[in-house]
């Protein structure tokens, strides 16, 4: 059975597992490596002595063993956050699938709405990775954050939003939404499984979690750890 883990922080909710069971088509030996602490954190060394295949990285440690690998792309290295790592003749490789999987939707996005404006909501690392990912794109999008705006809540979205327009919210689970968007928006939510958020299903703007980008993560990773090339 394949051994896999996720380094972390309150991750009891993580859908990862049934992700790469649903990839796999078996079931996968998976472990929460759950730290409370940065200090608590375990060594690469000390981690992959439990002979696990590959590791995952979130919130908050994503930056955390940024000295101890080496990139599969430089491109990855600039966002300095890492996702995934594996141990390879006698080396730890780093890589971000977050990046590669929310690259992979925009350009679906792109393709079906050639028009669509876009927003992003947050200034952490998935905030970066979508930031990213327009910029090397070419896409125009606005983005709005705590630290430079204040309450998101505050924002009139009605007012901001004159089309279609898709919000992608990349804020941490210490903030809810809580505020109107036109009928013309959709709002893409990284913070997927997020019960405080169950109510924007019923409202009159379209409310999409953020599972799709949480599957392709997944399928990039297998292909990175070389599990599985799907």
């Amino acid at each position: 059975m394949i051994k896999l883990a996720l380094v972390g922080k309150n991750i009891s909710h993580s859908r990862s597992q049934e992700m790469y069971e649903r990839l796999l088509g078996e079931k996968v030996d998976y472990s929460l490596l759950d730290y409370q602490e940065e200090t608590e954190v375990k060594s690469l060394d000390d981690i992959f002595k439990e002979s696990f295949r590959g590791i995952s990285i979130t919130y908050p440690y994503k930056k955390h063993f940024l000295n101890d690998v080496t990139f599969s792309e430089q491109s990855i290295k600039k966002l300095k956050a890492i996702n995934c790592i594996k141990h390879e003749h006698n080396k730890y490789v780093a890589t971000n699938t977050d990046y590669l999987a929310a690259k992979y939707l925009i350009e679906i996005e792109i393709k079906k709405n050639p028009s669509q404006d876009y927003i992003v909501l947050g200034s952490g690392n998935m905030a970066m990775v979508f930031s990213m990912v327009f910029d090397q794109l070419g896409i125009t999008y606005k983005n709005f954050s705590r630290r430079e705006h204040g309450d998101l809540n505050r924002i009139k979205y009605c007012e901001v939003i004159s089309k279609k327009t898709l919000i992608v919210n990349c804020c941490s689970r210490e903030f809810v939404f809580d505020s109107e968007l036109p009928a013309n928006s959709t709002f893409w939510d990284m913070n997927y499984s997020f019960e405080p958020h169950e109510k924007l299903r019923e409202a009159q703007f379209e409310y999409r979690e953020g599972d799709d980008l949480l599957y392709y993560q997944a399928k990039f990773a297998l292909q990175f750890w070389g599990i599985k090339d799907l």
